[in-house]
């Protein structure tokens, strides 16, 4: 459906409801000159201010202009905005890894958030800690398709109906529905996860029944956003997460909006809504998506000055300068690098990284603990894998090429990750595992060390030198 049909159609209407108001001209009056029209007023439409964030994965250098932009829009339109975020707020930075992810709700609680549902990666230091963080987490986190090995429900219940100037707003928080492929099997072990579809399915037309306004807080991915609101009717929007995706300008899928807003806090969504009370519907609709790394963005002084603290406690850890690159490595050249490092660190034929699993590139120049952790934040062991040469994927063949001997047994060094998920990433399973029990981002960290970078030719950096030169083999 075009966006802008509504709206003609909405002047057309109005333009009807004009004339009719007129009402019959007398016969007198036929040949006189017609007054001006009179100016028909529209509805007493409302306007509401939803802000959105999503997948902020712990990035939070970001928070004190995400926080200066989502005030903005607040001072904006007081008492009508409201603050979502779609969740994913941890896993990617040393802050979070370091604390398990508490310090990133910690510093998101001075945000003031309204609501917000979880992400998978909320799942990454194993399903107890999801409870810890909805704890920390002063705003009301939903969701409504995942239960623990007890059956109790993560998060603060699936469902939330919030009064706003009078207008009720309901929300329904989702969780992506391969929960247990995105994560370690021990994070998720005994979980139960029912499809979002399903769950939306089972649970909209209830809370319909409930509110003025239905809104979807989801971590499911854009494309799986479209699928439920083509499916399941009476949704006014979804505010998505997951698929990290720049949603610019939002899609429309069976009269639901659909937005997000990218990644990392590199943008605040603005959306407005525009709510007749005398049809009861959602008559306009915007939203915009606002840089954060712009000169005249606001920055909060005292986020700022809450994330410096929490960044200086990290450096501690996370600050020394163990390499150099002379120019930035791509997530797509960083992968043979770490399969190369892997496969040396652990003496086996291969080293197999799954592309999912690099977050971030190594920009040019010295490289500290901190940019090896961010490229590699996960808490997964190194496990070798035993292969025979005829069940090698074709990528692992062609690097071999005719030196391939089908009948031989390789060993393929990875992380714990992909071992619980081999068939997915090794395209077969059922082979001989041995985990180390060595954490995957140590052993990166003391090889690039022991390199000076991410060049297997390299020697580590030369005692008493300027940081970032080293020597070559």
């Amino acid at each position: 459906m075009n966006p802008s049909s509504g709206f003609r159609l909405a002047a057309a209407l109005c333009a009807v409801v004009a004339c009719l108001s007129a009402g019959p001209r007398s016969a007198d009056a036929q040949d006189a000159p017609l007054p001006p029209p009179t100016p028909v007023p529209p509805a007493a439409e409302k306007r509401f201010t939803i802000v959105h964030t999503n997948d902020l994965h712990g990035h939070i250098e970001t928070f004190p202009a995400v926080k200066g932009l989502a005030d903005r829009a607040r001072a904006a339109n007081p008492g009508r905005t409201l603050w979502i975020d779609a969740g994913d707020c941890i896993t990617g930075t040393p802050v979070s890894t370091l604390w398990q992810g508490g310090p990133v709700f910690e510093l998101m609680n001075r945000m003031k958030l309204d609501l917000g549902c979880l992400g998978n990666h909320e799942y990454d230091h194993g399903w107890q800690r999801v409870h810890e963080l909805v704890a920390i987490a002063e705003e009301p986190r939903l969701c409504a398709n995942v239960t623990d090995p007890d059956g109790k429900p993560f998060g603060d219940g699936a469902t939330r109906v919030v009064s706003v100037d009078g207008v009720r707003f309901g929300f329904l928080g989702l969780m992506a529905g391969d929960l247990r492929r995105l994560t370690s099997k021990k994070a998720t072990e005994g979980c139960k996860v029912e499809e979002p579809l399903d769950a939306a399915k089972r649970l909209v037309p209830e809370l319909r029944t409930q509110c003025d306004i239905l809104v979807l807080v989801t971590h499911v991915g854009v494309q799986n956003d479209a699928a439920i609101a083509g499916a399941v009717p009476g949704i006014d929007l979804i505010v998505g997460g997951h698929s990290h995706t720049k949603l610019e300008p939002a899609i429309q899928v069976n009269g639901t909006w659909i937005v997000q807003a990218h990644e990392y806090g590199k943008v605040v969504g603005v959306a407005e809504l525009g709510w007749d009370p005398a049809i009861r519907r959602v008559t306009s609709f915007s939203d915009r998506l606002l840089p954060t790394d712009g000169k005249d963005v606001p920055r909060d002084a005292a986020m700022q000055k809450a994330v410096d603290e929490w960044q200086a406690k990290a450096e501690t850890v996370v600050g020394e300068v163990v390499g150099r690159t002379p120019e930035e490595l791509s997530k797509k050249e960083l992968r043979p690098l770490i399969e190369a490092m892997y496969a040396d660190a652990l003496g086996c034929d291969f080293g197999f990284q799954n592309t999912g699993g690099i977050r971030d590139v190594v920009r040019a120049g010295e490289i500290r603990v901190r940019d090896v952790w961010n490229v590699l934040p996960f808490d997964n062991t190194m496990i070798r894998i035993k292969v025979p040469g005829a069940k090698l994927t074709e990528y692992q063949q062609r690097r071999l090429g005719a030196k391939l001997d089908p009948a031989r047994t390789y060993t393929i060094a990875t992380n714990s990750y992909v071992g619980d998920h081999m068939r997915e990433h090794l395209g077969s399973d059922g082979h001989e595992v041995e985990d180390t029990g060595l954490l995957m981002r140590d052993v990166a960290v003391n090889w690039v060390r022991q390199h000076g970078g991410f060049d297997p030719r390299g020697k580590p950096l030369a005692p008493g030198a300027a940081p970032g030169t080293s020597e070559k083999k």
